[in-house]
């Protein structure tokens, strides 16, 4: 709490442990965007195959518990992702206004991730397009955060005087 009200990165500690931590979200982005390729693929007829099945190439469909599995799991990380970014955030060096729209994108980009596979298997193919903009989306708004933050984080250090001092 004490964060929030005097910002992140009061100390020299502290802006270490921030830049990790977005060090290893890049890592996790970048992991992420070529886990996607791998698993479902980039295009409209990969995505379908990969959540309705293909006889031919004799894939199944995902199951139902199999979708309730991935989606509990997601709601749970994705919601403490949203809850950490979107507080970091705060501490952007962003605009308001700008800010207010990454929190909506990441919010809608978050829920339109999680909701896209059971619109896919259960109601029609087409929902692959919400899973697919869903994906990006949440990608180049994650890759906003993630330059907001670390810009905010070394333009402060910038602004700050260095306390070498140990005690």
């Amino acid at each position: 709490m004490r964060m929030m009200m005097t910002g992140p990165a009061p100390q020299p500690q502290a802006r270490l442990i921030l830049i990790f931590f977005y060090g290893y979200f890049l890592l996790h982005w970048l992991t992420g965007i070529v886990m996607f390729g791998v698993k479902l693929g980039f295009s409209y007829q990969s995505v379908v195959r990969y959540f309705v099945g293909d006889p031919e190439l004799f894939m199944a469909p995902r199951s139902f518990s199999g979708l309730l599995e991935v989606t509990h799991f997601h709601l749970f990380a994705m919601g403490l992702f949203f809850v950490i970014f979107s507080h970091l955030l705060l501490f952007s060096p962003f605009a308001a206004r700008f800010k207010t729209i990454l929190i909506w994108l990441l919010g809608l980009s978050l829920l339109g991730d999680i909701i896209a596979p059971w619109l896919i298997c259960y109601v029609a193919a087409p929902f692959v397009w919400l899973k697919l903009g869903a994906f990006w989306v949440l990608q180049v708004v994650s890759l906003w955060l993630l330059v907001g933050l670390l810009s905010g984080i070394l333009l402060k250090s910038q602004a700050r005087p260095v306390d070498d001092s140990w005690s």
